[in-house]
């Protein structure tokens, strides 16, 4: 898996999006995500997010125009981007998906704040 991270908008405290791309193309000549695995990565990814509670919007598209590096995912609105994902890098997706967020909500690994008291 490649990994591009961007920096988050100032002041954003919203639900990020994790969107990833599920389109298998008709042109067999094409390449496409879904082809290339991001269908059990999808299975696998939001089970995933379920299971360790990642506070974060995750939807999938039928094309986020990068197929030939696909699949690929993109974390919104950091614009941050995962090329080239297999189904063995969920783990790390996830990671680095959790640090990512608790940047930017309150530093809790996922995305919850600490108890002031």
């Amino acid at each position: 898996m490649k990994t591009l991270l961007r920096p988050w908008p100032e002041g954003f405290a919203a639900r990020p999006t994790l969107t990833l791309c599920v389109n298998v193309r008709k042109e067999e000549f094409m390449p496409s995500c879904g082809r290339r695995g991001s269908l059990e990565i999808r299975e696998r990814l939001e089970a995933a997010l379920r299971e360790r509670r990642i506070d974060v919007d995750f939807q999938t598209i039928t094309c986020l125009g990068l197929c030939d590096k696909g699949p690929n995912a993109r974390l919104a609105p950091s614009n941050s981007w995962f090329h080239a994902i297999g189904v063995g890098d969920v783990p790390s997706l996830v990671d680095v998906v959790e640090s990512e967020l608790a940047k930017i909500k309150g530093g809790m690994p996922n995305g919850t704040h600490a108890d002031p008291a």
